[in-house]
Order: structure tokens, then C-alpha cells, then sequence
């Protein structure tokens, strides 16, 4: 989330100077191209005939397309900035107003935004009217920080996209690739990899269960994959699915230390405490009896502990519930984000502190803090992720195929979502010409001469 410093402070001015230094390589690079188009490959065309000839014509056209392919993504990356610069600078002109009102009526603003009186001010009982200012200075500063944040979380997820353009030459796929959604640009902005992220490291029956979960309560797909991703035990991470040895090794352990020496143990792929698990069914009781009139409430704790730990769709199910707990109580509970941070927490002081900050990670201290910044790095990805699930499995095929080809024959080819749904394909083998200098096949072994053994 922008703060308001960082809205504040920033210089649109600079963006549109990169734009116009873009375009203007953008132009040298049309004129290259057009040179080795134009006039070196259709003279040597003519010049030098044969195989040679040939060869030599292809490789100025390929330079051309280069060329092509430069100056589109300079175009295109020139777009962004130029979005971004206006964005920015509509939203702080609304800043800056809202923050020099806030000013003429002494209200003091924080870095997140909120909006307060800078003093107690003695009113009838029930007025709300010394609020006016408060609100109306409030509802401007929100608006504008959620425009900024906006266009630069879509800056960057196109600039994922035109960094992944390096690897193109194609002009045509190049064009195909600028289109906002198309399955190329999303592929592209996957090939880039995941910044270091480990995956969210279950098996598709796991994400399957998540897409039932946030159907049956309204929790979004986002934050229950967010969860997972954050909650993750060491275990998973060497077996994914949940099926290896030391997967159910980690199980077997999380029951012992429940039933011994750490009774509140946190619990399942989502780390859900007992307590915090009874609350949530007793709270839904209806969805956590079973059909034989079985109140899962009702289990003594190593029965309980041995249900979570072994029904890891039932724990997502439990998780989303609790989700939806805390979301019904919207103080402090209002984003996405701040759900997960009380998923962690829930307690005044840090329902008070997201009411207060808002999406701004940067005034939050320790755990909090930390968890908060994990959510902003990770949620691009996940949206990546998700586009790509929601493309057709011919569209996906597509995508890859079209990234074979730009990649040099026999060089691995892999998109790499930072979850997986089962469906694919996700990877595959570049099918284009070979690097330069890239050697040949070594020829076998001579033939025997005749009549020698």
C-alpha cells in the first residue's frame, strides 16, 4: 500500500523523462531495424546467390526483427511509465489538496492516512457534525492511495511482462505479448520466477479444496492460498502432496507434542490452534456436524488432533471458516490483508493498528510487520498464478509452445506458477535456432577401411 509520504514525495516527472528516453531509443532502433531490413538484406539478397546468400539474408532479418522487438517493448514499457506518471500525479494533486484542508482545519493526518481531530472538542452528545472535516478529508486521502497503489501494482505487473520480452524476438508474438491478459503476457510474467518465494508446496487436491472453501464462505481464493503459503510447516517443503515419509513423520510429531509436551500446538497445513478450531465450529456449528449428528465440537482433544491432522481439505475448509470469523467483525478486518495479518493475531492491539495504518506495512513492528511485507511480496504471484489457472489448457498449450520457440532447441522452458492445480502443461522445450556457438553433434566413429578387421 502507497503511504502518504511516499505519494507525497513522489516525482511523476521522472517516469515521463524515462518514457521519452524510451521512445527515443525506440526510434534508433526502428531505423537499425529498417536499415537491416530494407537495405543490407535485400542488397546481399541480390549480391550473393546461393546457400550462403541465403544464410547471410536470414540473419540481417533476424537482426531486424530484433530490432522490431526492442522497440516494441520500449513502446510498450514507455506506456507504463506514462500511465503510471499520470496516475500518480492525479492522485497527488488529490493528496495534497485533501492534506492543505486538513491544515486550514488542524487535523492531523498519519503516514497511512487516517484522519483525526489534533484535539478534544467539547460537542452535544450525539453530534457528529465536528466530523464533516474528518470524513471529508478522510474519503479524499483513502481514494488517492488506493488509486496510486493501484497504478503501481499494475505497473509492475506489466513490467514482469516486458522484462520477460528480452527473451523474444518474434514482433508478431512481441504485439501478442502487449496485450493486457493475453496467455503470452502471462506466461512471460511467470517465466520470470517467484523472487526467491518458496511454492505454495501442496498437491492439487489441497488447492481443489481451497477453491470449495472460499465458495461455501466467501473468503477469497487470494487470502486462504496466502495462508497456506504463510503457514507452511518445514515438512512440507521436502514432500509435496502431503504423502512422503517425512510428511507423515511431521503429522506424527505435531500429534505427540499436542498430546505431551505442547498442548497448544499449532495444528495442519494451515496452523490452526485447537481453541481457535473448536471457536470456529462452535461459531458454524451447522457446517461442522456431520450427517450422522456428529458435532466435530465435541471431540476430545486428541481426537480433534488427529481429524486436523489427517483431513488437510478439512483444515483449508476449518481455516476459511475462522476466515470468515474474523471478517464479520470488520474493525481492522476490512482488506484481504489484514485478514491475514489477524489470522496470525487477532487481537485490540493489532485490529487497532491495521484500523489505524490501514494496508501499510512499513509502521508495523516485529511479526507483524514482517508477515504483512510477506503479503506484498507474495501477492503479485499469486495473481500471476491465478491468471494462468483461469486460462483454457489449449490456451496454456499455446503459451508455451509460443515460448519454445523463442527459446534456443533444447533449453528447458518453464513458466512456473507459484502453486499448482493440476492442470498444465507448465513446462516444455525450447524449439528455436541454437545459441551462437553452440557446437554440433561429434560426428561417430570412422568406418573400418575394407579388408581390415
Amino acid at each position: 500500500m502507497v503511504s502518504v509520504p511516499e505519494l507525497n514525495q513522489a516525482d511523476p516527472q521522472k517516469w515521463r523523462a524515462a518514457a521519452d528516453d524510451a521512445v527515443a531509443v525506440a526510434k534508433q532502433c526502428d531505423t537499425l531495424g529498417a536499415y537491416a531490413r530494407e537495405d543490407v538484406a535485400r542488397t546481399v539478397n541480390r549480391c550473393w546467390t546461393g546457400d550462403t546468400g541465403r544464410a547471410a539474408t536470414e540473419t540481417f532479418v533476424k537482426h531486424a526483427d530484433d530490432y522490431e522487438t526492442a522497440a516494441l517493448a520500449l513502446r510498450g514499457m514507455a506506456k507504463v511509465y506514462d500511465t503510471l506518471a499520470d496516475a500518480i500525479s492525479g492522485a497527488q494533486g488529490d493528496l495534497r489538496s485533501a492534506l492543505e484542508y486538513a491544515r486550514s482545519r488542524e487535523l492531523k493526518v498519519d503516514e497511512s492516512g487516517r484522519v483525526q481531530l489534533s484535539r478534544p472538542v467539547m460537542v452535544p452528545q450525539g453530534s457528529t457534525e465536528h466530523l464533516a472535516s474528518v470524513n471529508h478529508a478522510q474519503g479524499i486521502i483513502t481514494d488517492a492511495l488506493r488509486k496510486a497503489t493501484d497504478a503501481d501494482t499494475e505497473a509492475a505487473r506489466s513490467l514482469r511482462t516486458i522484462e520477460g520480452l528480452t527473451t523474444v524476438s518474434d514482433p508478431k508474438l512481441a504485439r501478442e505479448a502487449l496485450t493486457p491478459g493475453s496467455p503470452i503476457a502471462i506466461a512471460l510474467a511467470l517465466a520470470g520466477g517467484t523472487d526467491g518465494l518458496h511454492p505454495i508446496n501442496v498437491s492439487p487436491m489441497q488447492i481443489a479444496a481451497v477453491n470449495r472453501a472460499a465458495a461455501e464462505t466467501g473468503i477469497s481464493r487470494k487470502l486462504l492460498l496466502a495462508v497456506l503459503w504463510q503457514e507452511q510447516q518445514w515438512y512440507q517443503n521436502f514432500s509435496p502432496g502431503l504423502g512422503g515419509p517425512l510428511t507423515q513423520a511431521g503429522r506424527i510429531f505435531n500429534w505427540a507434542l499436542q498430546q505431551s509436551i505442547k498442548p497448544d500446538k499449532s495444528l495442519g497445513i494451515t496452523h490452526i490452534k485447537p481453541e481457535t478450531a473448536r471457536a470456529t465450529m462452535r461459531e458454524y456449528r451447522e457446517s461442522f456436524t456431520l450427517p450422522d449428528g456428529t458435532f466435530l465440537g465435541d471431540l476430545s482433544d486428541a481426537q480433534l488432533t488427529k481429524y486436523i491432522e489427517e483431513n488437510p481439505n478439512e483444515d483449508i475448509r476449518l481455516s476459511a471458516f475462522h476466515l470468515k470469523q474474523l471478517s464479520e467483525q470488520p474493525y481492522g478486518a476490512e482488506t484481504d490483508k489484514q485478514r491475514f495479518v489477524l489470522y496470525a493475531a487477532d487481537t485490540p492491539d493489532v485490529r487497532e493498528k491495521n484500523e489505524q495504518h490501514g494496508d501499510e506495512s512499513g509502521a508495523r513492528g516485529g511479526d507483524i510487520k514482517v508477515r504483512g511485507e510477506n503479503w506484498d511480496r507474495l501477492e503479485p504471484h499469486l495473481d500471476d498464478a491465478m491468471a494462468w489457472h483461469a486460462l483454457t489448457e489449449e490456451q496454456r498449450a499455446t503459451a508455451i509452445r509460443q515460448l519454445e520457440s523463442q527459446t534456443p532447441g533444447g533449453h528447458h522452458v518453464s513458466v512456473g506458477p507459484i502453486y499448482d492445480d493440476g492442470a498444465g502443461p507448465h513446462t516444455g522445450t525450447g524449439t528455436g535456432a541454437p545459441e551462437p556457438g553452440t557446437p554440433s553433434p561429434s560426428p561417430g566413429p570412422a568406418p573400418t577401411p575394407p579388408g581390415r578387421d
